[in-house]
């Protein structure tokens, strides 16, 4: 378990393209790079404003590394835009996925997620993307049901915009205070067994074993937290555990001062989720 205090976020973030040595012009100046306007893509068709992302880039011509983020449940993609930005600011093509979140943990779920990153790494090849460098953000269900996406559980989504047989799976994941055992626990009824058991394709446990070179790194707060909505220290560390015991690269690393639902710019969750992606593309 690694700790990252405000302190230390600040001084790991950096020019994440830059980190390659395949395109030289890759790279940001110090205060980071200007940004594209937003562009919405549909990752269903027909499309829908629940499966839409907004996309955006430094304005810089370059191959710039591949980021999907995911916010939490019930919430709009709004909710992570301050990481969006923070990340295509260093020098990434990013992708702020709005999935249905409201309905609880689904197969659905998850294969919405998986739609996402592969009409996103679809669609970074025509819009100065490196599609060998992709990183899958999730926040709270966000990061539960898209690290079971991510290990591969999402299977295609019959109305995904790309057809069945080019799915893309991510390189790295990124996830910040998921509830990992959703699929296992009411998070409602004070972590009560869950009767019935959730769908295994959205449940990240179920998943160990698929995309087994993928890196990930859980993300955790260490404040105490008034949210109606509390998720455990050790429920990332008994992910991670489970992980690493099938042969994962894992690591949980505590925020300090980091909070479930206070993650906006500036926030500790904030810094730490845009260096943690710069520290990843780096050694990507």
């Amino acid at each position: 378990m690694r700790p990252m205090c405000a302190g230390a976020m600040i001084a790991a973030v950096v020019c994440v393209a830059g980190c390659s040595a395949q395109d030289a012009g890759s790279t940001c100046p110090t205060e980071g790079c200007d940004l594209t306007e937003a562009r919405t893509l549909a990752y269903t068709e027909p499309a829908s404003v629940l499966r839409e992302m907004s996309v955006i880039a430094p304005t810089l011509d370059g191959s710039w590394p591949v980021v999907i983020l995911a916010h939490g449940t019930s919430q709009h993609r709004s909710a992570v835009s301050d990481w969006a930005t923070g990340i295509a600011a260093e020098g990434a093509l990013t992708y702020n996925v709005a999935w249905p979140s409201g309905g609880g943990a689904a197969e659905a779920s998850a294969q919405n997620l998986a739609c996402a990153v592969s009409v996103a790494v679809d669609d970074a090849e025509a819009h100065g993307g490196d599609t060998s460098r992709v990183v899958f953000v999730g926040h709270s269900l966000g990061a539960a049901i898209g690290a079971a996406a991510a290990l591969g559980g999402g299977g295609h989504l019959d109305e995904c915009a790309v057809p069945e047989g080019d799915d893309a799976l991510p390189d790295a994941f990124v996830g910040y205070e998921g509830p990992y055992d959703h699929a296992t626990v009411d998070y409602t009824n004070d972590r009560a067994p869950l009767d019935p058991p959730g769908d295994a394709a959205a449940d990240p446990y179920a998943q160990i074993g698929g995309n087994p070179d993928l890196v990930l790194r859980l993300l955790h707060g260490d404040a105490e937290d008034f949210s109606w909505f509390d998720v455990p220290l050790s429920v990332s560390e008994d992910f991670a555990a489970a992980l690493r015991e099938a042969g994962y690269d894992a690591e949980v690393v505590v925020v300090e001062g980091g909070e479930h639902i206070e993650i906006w710019e500036d926030s500790p969750p904030q810094q730490a989720v845009v260096a943690q992606v710069g520290e990843l593309l780096a050694d990507l």
